[in-house]
């Protein structure tokens, strides 16, 4: 039997390109509903009086990502696989 790891490094990369994502969309979230604006030159969380609000990724979160990274490289890998298969 040939095996094949082209479908699992394809679903590793997918899902870690979703959580690099999903951590940006969540870290400009929450500056904005705590009442900063993004600096798109710099990246930051700036607030009231150009004080920048730092953003601390609590570790619930961590472990969200950890099943997102598990959940989405299986599945990717799985459906290349069977695609494959054809």
């Amino acid at each position: 039997m040939k095996n094949n790891l082209l479908p699992s490094l394809a679903g590793v990369l997918v899902s870690l390109f979703a959580v690099w994502w999903l951590h940006g969309f969540l870290l400009v979230d929450r500056c904005l509903d705590s009442g900063g604006a993004i600096n798109h030159k710099t990246n930051l969380c700036v607030g009231a009086n150009e004080q920048i609000i730092e953003l601390a990724t609590p570790s619930g979160m961590l472990v969200i990502y950890g099943v997102v990274i598990m959940a989405l490289s299986l599945s990717v890998s799985v459906l290349l696989k069977k695609l494959g298969k054809r």
